[in-house]
């Protein structure tokens, strides 16, 4: 391995993090406006579709980095799950 693979790697494993906080907040904030919404289906498929193509889409650019980036990229996708839940909850 070589220091740019390591350098990848951690940029994988950043990324990951950073959707995964992402995904995840906009569930909650989509969760807290369910009740106020008008249209509360559409408010849910808008954001699970929206939170999906992002992710989605993220993945797939770092697939160009080959298997291990996006096992890097999905462990800090899931750490990122990890802190919110621990920080929501206090466990995980």
């Amino acid at each position: 391995m070589t220091p740019t693979d390591l350098g990848r790697l951690t940029l994988a494993l950043v990324v990951g993090g950073l959707l995964g906080a992402g995904y995840f907040g906009g569930l909650y904030l989509t969760v807290r406006r369910l009740g106020q919404a008008s249209s509360p289906h559409l408010l849910l498929v808008g954001s699970f579709l929206g939170r999906l193509l992002v992710v989605l889409g993220a993945f797939y650019l770092l697939s160009a980095w080959g298997a291990l980036a996006m096992l890097a990229g999905m462990g800090g996708f899931l750490l990122a799950r990890l802190a919110w839940l621990r920080s929501r909850y206090g466990r995980g």
